[in-house]
């Protein structure tokens, strides 16, 4: 990694060392009052290049991150794809206990789905004790009544 941006630091320094030397040779033609303009665009350039190399620095950075991601990954499926092809040991054929053991847990399920109702059950008949003893009681609405007048008077 190193030997590569020595290599490009070396081919970026000999582009602006030939670049330098004809803004050089340009600045030293040109009227005083044009010589400020080249040296102007001579520094603008230099930091230019300078942006120019930080992200091509980022960019070899992010592409190595990105590489290495990606080899992991490919590393981890390779892997998880190995050990779901690989064939199993010849297993036992279940026993009377095993399948008792897969029953009793299909009945805990339907134990604990019981166990809910009841429980929701005993919370509503809270609430009607509750709703008993402080005096309130549920009223029934009378919207049928008022839609039923209601479309009297619109007909008459």
């Amino acid at each position: 990694m190193a030997a590569r941006q020595r290599a490009t630091r070396k081919k970026t320094s000999r582009a602006n060392r030939g670049l330098e030397d004809t803004l050089r040779n340009l600045e030293r033609q040109l009227p005083s009052n044009a010589r400020t303009l080249v040296r102007d665009l001579r520094n603008n350039l230099k930091s230019l290049q300078k942006q120019v190399e930080q992200a091509r620095a980022e960019r070899e950075a992010r592409w190595a991150r990105l590489e290495r991601q990606v080899r992991s990954d490919a590393a981890k499926l390779i892997r998880r794809l190995e050990k779901a092809v690989e064939p199993k040991p010849a297993g036992k054929k279940t026993t009377r206990k095993a399948a008792a053991k897969k029953k009793t847990g299909r009945k805990t399920t339907s134990r604990k789905k019981a166990a809910r109702k009841t429980t929701a059950r005993k919370k509503t008949a809270r609430k009607k004790t509750a709703r008993k003893t402080t005096g309130r009681k549920k009223t029934a609405r009378k919207t049928t009544g008022r839609k039923k007048t209601a479309r009297k008077t619109s007909r008459r």
